[in-house]
C-alpha cells in the first residue's frame, strides 16, 4: 500500500500551498484531486492578491507574506504577476471621509486629489470623482493559468499528484479513494473547498459556514496601450472587507450606500475590476448565500455589477467575453480563515472569505509549522 508521511485533498491555491510548503519543509506529500483539475474558487476567482482587504496587525502581516510568496514561487515555476497595486476611488462624501480617516491610521497608503488621480489614473471616471487611496502592495495572477502552472511546480519538488482522483472516507491513519485504495498518512490536511462536507458534515455544520455564489465576467482585450493603471475599486468596496470596518464614517457609508442601490444591497455587489497580461479585465462581483442555489445566474445582477463599473472605471471596449458562476464557503461569524482539527493529525482548512489566494501562503506556513510545534 503506497505511503505518504503528508497527504493534501485538493488542488487549488489552498492544498497547493500547503503541499508545496510541506514539500520544500522535507516532508513526502501526496495530493489528490477528484476532478482532472482544478476547477473550484481557485480558478474562478480575479487573480488579486489583496492586502488592502486585511486588517492590519497577524492578517495583514500574512497577506503581504503570500505577496511574497507568490512572486518567489511563480519566479521559479514561470507564473505571471504584476505588482499593480490598488486604487480606491471615493465618489461620496462618506467614502472620501472614510479614505481619509483610514490614511491617517495608517500612513503607509497615499491620500490622492481628485486632480491627481485623473493625471495617473486615466481610467478612471472623473465625474464626480472626491479622490482616492493608493496602495502599492496589491498584485494580480492569472488564475486560470496560475493554477495549473503552480501544480506543474509542486510536482518538478516531488509532490505526488493524483487528480481524477476522489477520496470518499477518512480513516485514523488513511485516506480512501473512490476507487477502493488506501494510503497512509501521518498528516491530512483537506482543502477541498465545499466538497469537503462530504468528509466531516457536522463538525462544516458547527464551524457555522455557508455556500457563496459569485457572478463574474471578463471582458474582451483591451486595445493595445491601454493600462487600467491599478487593480480599480470604488464606493461599495469600502464596505466589504474587514480592514475599513473600523473606520469611524464606514457605518453613515454603508446607510447610504444600502439606500441608494438597494439591488447592490441585495446582491452583495460590490465591483473590482484586474487587468490580465492578456489585456482582458475581470469583473465582478456579487454575493448570494444558502446552501441549495439555483443553478441559473441572474442577468440582472450582472447588469448591476457592469453599472457599478461604470461609474469609476472607463473603459475603451467594455464587451464582456465570458461570464461564469464561483463558490466558497464563507463563515457566518465573520472568520477570514475557518481551521478546523475534526480528528487528531487532520487539519481542515475552510471560508476564507474570498481571500484564498491572498492568504493562503500564510496559512500553509502556520498549519506546517505547528506540525514542527
Amino acid at each position: 500500500m503506497p505511503q505518504a508521511p503528508v497527504v493534501i485533498i485538493g488542488s487549488g491555491i489552498i492544498g497547493l500551498a500547503h503541499a508545496i510548503t510541506a514539500r520544500e519543509a522535507g516532508f513526502a506529500v501526496m495530493l489528490f484531486e477528484r476532478d482532472a483539475r482544478a476547477l473550484g474558487a481557485s480558478v474562478r476567482n480575479f487573480g488579486t492578491l489583496w492586502p488592502i482587504g486585511c486588517e492590519f496587525g497577524p492578517e495583514r502581516d500574512q497577506a503581504l507574506l503570500g505577496v511574497q510568496r507568490w512572486k518567489e514561487v511563480a519566479a521559479r515555476a514561470g507564473i505571471w504577476t504584476k505588482t499593480q497595486g490598488s486604487l480606491s476611488l471615493a465618489y461620496r462624501e462618506e467614502a472620501w471621509a472614510v479614505l481619509h480617516q483610514f490614511a491617517a491610521r495608517h500612513p503607509v497608503f497615499e491620500l490622492l486629489e481628485a486632480p491627481e488621480v485623473r493625471h495617473r489614473f486615466p481610467a478612471s471616471n472623473p465625474e464626480n470623482l472626491r479622490g482616492a487611496l493608493y496602495s502599492p502592495h496589491e498584485t494580480v495572477v492569472h488564475p486560470p493559468s496560475a493554477i495549473p502552472a503552480l501544480a506543474g511546480h509542486a510536482e518538478s519538488l516531488g509532490v505526488e499528484l493524483h487528480f481524477a482522483t476522489q477520496v470518499v472516507r477518512v480513516h485514523d491513519d488513511a485516506v480512501e479513494t473512490s476507487d477502493g485504495r488506501s494510503f497512509r498518512f501521518d498528516r491530512l490536511v483537506i482543502a477541498a473547498g465545499e466538497e469537503m462536507r462530504l468528509l466531516f458534515p457536522a463538525e462544516l455544520a458547527e464551524a457555522r459556514v455557508q455556500k457563496c455564489r459569485l457572478q463574474m465576467m471578463r471582458t474582451v482585450p483591451q486595445p493595445e496601450g491601454f493600462d487600467l493603471g491599478a487593480i480599480l475599486v470604488s464606493d461599495l468596496t469600502l464596505c466589504h472587507y474587514p480592514a475599513f470596518r473600523d473606520c469611524p464614517g464606514t457605518e453613515a457609508l454603508r446607510k447610504r450606500l444600502e439606500s441608494e442601490l438597494p439591488g447592490h444591497h441585495q446582491w452583495g455587489v460590490h465591483v473590482i475590476a484586474a487587468q490580465h497580461h492578456d489585456g482582458t479585465l475581470t469583473l465582478g462581483d456579487s454575493h448570494e448565500y444558502g446552501n441549495d442555489l439555483p443553478p441559473e445566474s441572474r442577468p440582472e445582477v450582472d447588469e448591476l455589477i457592469l453599472g457599478a463599473l461604470r461609474d469609476f472605471v472607463q473603459l475603451p471596449d467594455p464587451r464582456i467575453a465570458s461570464r461564469w458562476q464561483g463558490t466558497y464557503l464563507k463563515s457566518m461569524i465573520g472568520q477570514t480563515q475557518v481551521v478546523l482539527h475534526p480528528r487528531e493529525r487532520v487539519t481542515m482548512v475552510t471560508a476564507m472569505g474570498g481571500l484564498g489566494m491572498t492568504l493562503g501562503w500564510g496559512l500553509a506556513e502556520k498549519t506546517i509549522a505547528s506540525w514542527n510545534a
